[in-house]
C-alpha cells in the first residue's frame, strides 16, 4: 500500500538571496491576508462578503551579520518583492546578536518603492 501522507519539508527552503549579507535566516513566517467588503441588511445581518486586495507579510528571524537589513528597503524572497517595514537587532551578553525583519508585499502588480528613492525624489 502506498504512503498517502503529505511530504514533510525540513528547514528554510525559500530563496533568501534578497537579504544580502544582513541576516542569516533561522526561520521565516509567511502571513497571507485579504481585505474584505461586506453588505448587511437593516438588522445588521451579514448578507454578502467579498475579498479584495490580497497581501502578504513575512517575518524573518536569524543571526545579525554585517549591517543588517535596512528599514524602507526592498528585498526579494523567491521571485516576489517585499518592502521592509521593521528591522530589529538584539544584543545579549550570552548569545550572538540576532535580528528580526518584517516585510510586506502586496497584490501581484504592486510596485514597491524604497525609502531611499522617495527621499531623493525618484
Amino acid at each position: 500500500m502506498a504512503d498517502t501522507r503529505p511530504a514533510r519539508i525540513f528547514g528554510v527552503t525559500s530563496n533568501l538571496s534578497g537579504l544580502g549579507d544582513g541576516i542569516i535566516a533561522n526561520s521565516i513566517t509567511f502571513n497571507n491576508t485579504v481585505d474584505t467588503a461586506e453588505a448587511r441588511d437593516e438588522k445588521g445581518m451579514l448578507l454578502d462578503l467579498a475579498p479584495y486586495s490580497q497581501s502578504e507579510e513575512l517575518t524573518i528571524d536569524g543571526l545579525f551579520t554585517s549591517t543588517g537589513v535596512e528599514v524602507g528597503s526592498k528585498i526579494t524572497i523567491g521571485d516576489k518583492d517585499y518592502l521592509v517595514s521593521n528591522s530589529t537587532k538584539t544584543e545579549s551578553n550570552t548569545a550572538f546578536q540576532t535580528a528580526q525583519v518584517t516585510a510586506r508585499g502586496g497584490d501581484a502588480d504592486t510596485v514597491i518603492h524604497e525609502l531611499s528613492g522617495i527621499q531623493s525624489g525618484n
